[in-house]
């Protein structure tokens, strides 16, 4: 290459690292959040099933209220009343011990899916920092050393490959 050519070269050979970090970047971002929306989608299912559980709840309670009502008015218990309530006792038991393990479940996901956000948040500072470390010895090279800046970006660009690939 002749002597003016170099600092073009090597500023298209950088031009080209950045635009290939920047693409990982890019790429590591948009896989996390698609897999964040799927888990954000059986989250939000797994509420609208205990929503509906809820209102089954509700309606059970607002009929258990009218029948204890009619019994305080008549004072008469009758035996299919008894046997009625006991059956919404034994049901509301089962859906509360489950809704507890659903709620525990999505609480534990919850959890991990937040612990998981920050480690990706911790990780892209961490990229962006090192972007800018990378530019500004680039940068720093390339001005103390005119005639090497093509061996010095392909050294940059191997201490790249090794950093991503560990």
């Amino acid at each position: 290459f002749p002597m003016k050519a170099l600092p073009d070269r090597f500023e298209h050979i950088c031009s080209d690292e950045m635009e290939e970090l920047r693409s990982e970047m890019l790429e590591m971002r948009d896989m996390y959040m698609e897999e964040d929306v799927y888990q954000l989608q059986e989250l939000r299912q797994q509420l609208e099933q205990a929503n509906k559980t809820c209102r089954i709840l509700q309606y059970r309670l607002r009929k258990a209220e009218r029948r204890s009502l009619r019994v305080a008015q008549t004072g008469q218990v009758d035996g299919e009343l008894i046997r009625t309530l006991e059956q919404d006792v034994k049901v509301a038991k089962d859906v509360s011990i489950r809704l507890h393990s659903q709620l525990d479940s999505v609480e534990k996901k919850r959890s991990h899916l937040d612990q998981e956000n920050e480690e990706l948040r911790v990780r892209l500072q961490d990229l962006e920092v090192a972007k800018q470390v990378l530019q500004q010895e680039i940068d720093k090279v390339g001005s103390q050393y005119p005639n090497r800046e093509e061996h010095v970006c392909l050294r940059v660009h191997q201490d790249v490959l090794v950093g991503a690939a560990q």
